[in-house]
């Protein structure tokens, strides 16, 4: 097997050369969709399309991925990880339009998104495929609403913050169950990732998951300030 595919003893190491490189790719391309937006905005269709595909396939390719390598664990392998759902959720947005799906997964994809960027919790270093499969999944799922903001001019309301809040929530209470029947760990809803992550600082099991609330919420309201201050402006310069 290609040394590019699957070579388990190039390790990941977090905040290493080859991370470090990755993030200040991944955030310069994400600034550079707003930096060139007038550019862009004649190709828009084709952008929405190409990125909405890539994450259904950047998915499902894992999958074969993991039947490939023999990895493949019903209990680890399944499309149960926040990202992951996220991935596939917003690549349907993407290519329906659909508003709805929007404004929940900008939240959600967005606030999981940079989190496994700036922490992954996998052990593939560079130039594994796995290692190039995580971080372009993870920058087109930031991509992915961000686009729709840029180039389709969506917005975002503070209903949109409950809304993701109680989708995210019953999102974990399907995969808490699903956990308990598999003995699996989706979502690290029954213990800790074993590398370290952000998890580390907000306590032991089951505090942290309680932590995690209040974060969720802090992290959704950051990300929908852009859009209040804009609706704030909009409204003072009424009068």
């Amino acid at each position: 097997m290609n040394n590019w595919f699957y070579q388990p003893e190039i390790p990941f190491y977090m905040w290493g050369t080859a991370h470090l490189i990755t993030i200040v790719l991944i955030f310069s391309i994400i600034f550079s969709l707003f930096l060139w937006k007038k550019s862009l905005l004649p190709y828009r269709r084709t952008i929405r399309l190409t990125v909405g595909s890539l994450l259904i396939i950047s998915r499902i390719s894992l999958e074969f991925w993991y039947i490939r390598t023999e990895t493949w664990d019903i209990r680890s392998s399944l499309p149960l990880e926040l990202c992951s759902i996220s991935s596939l959720v917003c690549g349907i947005m993407l290519l329906t339009k659909n508003r709805q799906l929007f404004e929940v997964f900008y939240f959600i994809g967005i606030g999981g998104a940079i989190q496994a960027i700036l922490t992954p919790d996998f052990n593939f270093g560079f130039p594994q495929y796995r290692f190039w499969q995580f971080f372009i999944d993870h920058m087109l799922l930031i991509l992915a609403p961000l686009m729709m903001i840029s180039l389709y001019q969506f917005t975002i309301t503070i209903r949109s913050v409950l809304k993701a809040f109680i989708t995210i929530n019953a999102i974990a209470v399907i995969v808490f169950i699903i956990n308990l029947s598999l003995s699996a760990n989706y979502m690290f809803l029954r213990h800790k990732p074993s590398a370290a992550s952000l998890l580390d600082l907000l306590g032991p099991y089951p505090w942290y998951l309680l932590s995690l609330e209040g974060i969720t919420l802090v992290v959704f309201f950051i990300l929908y300030s852009p859009f209040a201050w804009k609706s704030f402006k909009t409204k003072n310069n009424r009068f």
